[in-house]
């Protein structure tokens, strides 16, 4: 049985957080160590932990073929930060996650670009272009794999390529939607994965929208509260093990770019974006941004363009000069202008940067060809 060594600021709550995934699990430790009061603990003592039963989906879509498993039990525990699942039938540790402040981090093993290379005929109807699926795989490189999922944020849950996320207390997020377009094309998937152990999602718009747990909405932190337990991180990380979620995942991520790409903007003196940054380099660096920090895309390219002395005219109709120019201003900008314009600017900037060293994707004007734009 696993166990706990308390240590100082160690409160019953916190422990249950940081052990089984939810503060309100608490009780289960005082019970199992015969606690009276549970606000007695002292420094250097060892709890007995408990290794909690739970149903999870087995992954049903495989390069091998349909797996038609409705539910297995397993145990979820946690060692040395680390977190594990493990099968009631088949005693094997299988990783989940890594201890990370409220919650844990997990890479995932599943990537895009194998997804991609082999199995083409999911995503037939996406007519996905090869600059499309250069830019995607450049953007994902410093987001994450299908199966990743994070819970340790203010988001407390998210998933997948693009880490399409719960969203904040009180607010919409971008995972219901990621999951709607699931449930309306692999509605058999969605109900193994999801909806059969509680989870739905609710007024869902193009971009965004809601969970629901056993029919209540999840608006406030106590509600979502829920999407941290570890539970939840390893069925998402199941279903990004999926073929046909991780097929989802590809046309969710590269349909975004009609979110923001080719609209026309007051920002940018009624240009869109598309008609200003034309390489592939320059989209890839757009769609990264847009992932992290969507409302600084138009702004930042906005100041960009100021600072270049260019108009958007004279960029629209320049050469790779201008546009590296206009670039160039771009990464700095996302690093300073306004309060939050980028998370880790500046290294995610050098992931995108060796694909373009690396030959993988195109620095020259004109370069990015997408069949997105009617």
């Amino acid at each position: 049985m696993p166990s706990y060594i308390v240590k100082p600021g160690d409160t019953l709550s916190k422990i249950a957080t940081s052990t089984l995934g939810a503060a309100g699990k608490w009780r289960l430790i005082a019970e199992l160590n015969g606690l009276i009061n549970p606000d007695k603990i002292r420094v250097g003592q060892r709890l007995q932990l408990p290794g909690e039963v739970i149903e999870m989906p087995g992954v049903i879509n495989t390069s091998e073929g349909v797996q038609r498993v409705t539910k297995e039990r397993v145990r979820i525990s946690t060692e040395h930060s680390a977190v594990y699942a493990t099968p009631l039938v088949k005693p094997e540790k299988i990783f989940v996650g890594r201890l990370h402040r409220k919650g844990l981090s997990r890479v995932g093993l599943r990537e895009p670009e194998t997804f991609i290379a082999n199995h083409r005929e999911k995503l037939q109807e996406v007519n996905l272009t090869e600059s499309e699926v250069n830019v995607i795989l450049a953007t994902s490189e410093n987001a994450g794999n299908l199966d990743a999922v994070n819970t340790w944020d203010n988001q407390f849950i998210s998933f997948g390529m693009f880490q399409w996320s719960a969203g904040g207390p009180g607010k919409p997020g971008e995972l219901p939607a990621l999951l709607q377009v699931i449930k309306t094309r692999y509605p058999d998937d969605f109900q193994h994965y999801w909806a059969q152990f509680g989870l739905d999602v609710d007024e869902v718009g193009a971009r965004t929208g809601w969970f629901s747990y056993r029919g209540k909405r999840l608006v406030s932190s106590a509600d979502k509260a829920l999407l941290r337990e570890h539970v939840w991180a390893y069925r998402f990380a199941r279903a990004g093990a999926d073929i046909e979620i991780q097929a989802a995942q590809i046309r969710h991520a590269i349909n975004r770019v009609n979110q923001f790409y080719f609209a026309n903007s007051s920002q940018l003196a009624g240009y869109a974006l598309a008609d200003l940054i034309t390489s592939e380099y320059g989209v890839a660096l757009l769609l990264d941004n847009h992932v992290n920090r969507p409302g600084y895309v138009r702004s930042c390219v906005a100041e960009a363009l100021k600072r270049s002395n260019l108009t958007a005219a004279e960029l629209q109709a320049g050469g790779d000069e201008e546009e590296q120019l206009v670039i160039k201003n771009y990464l700095d900008i996302r690093q300073i202008y306004g309060k939050w314009p980028m998370t880790d600017a500046r290294q995610r900037a050098a992931v995108t940067r060796g694909y373009v060293v690396d030959g993988h994707i195109s620095a020259n004007r004109a370069s990015f060809a997408s069949s997105r734009r009617a």
